[in-house]
């Protein structure tokens, strides 16, 4: 999906989720999907070993940052 919207992985909120709703089947048989929401300020890290990696993504984050502004 990345590639497909034209994002770049650091762009995107260190914690965040989707939820999709499931829609009728396609006369194919393939389950279809519509996306309901996207949440990026409520959202609990799981599972309980999830808050180290985000710590490092977050970190990475922000020297990627201060190294843009102090260019």
């Amino acid at each position: 999906m990345l590639e497909l919207l034209h994002i770049d992985n650091d762009d995107l909120p260190v914690i965040w989720d989707t939820d999709f709703l499931c829609c009728p089947k396609l006369e194919s048989g393939l389950n279809t999907y519509v996306l309901c929401e996207i949440n990026a300020s409520s959202v609990c890290p799981y599972p309980p070993s999830a808050p180290e990696g985000i710590a490092r993504a977050v970190a990475r984050q922000l020297t990627r940052i201060s190294a843009a502004i102090n260019s």
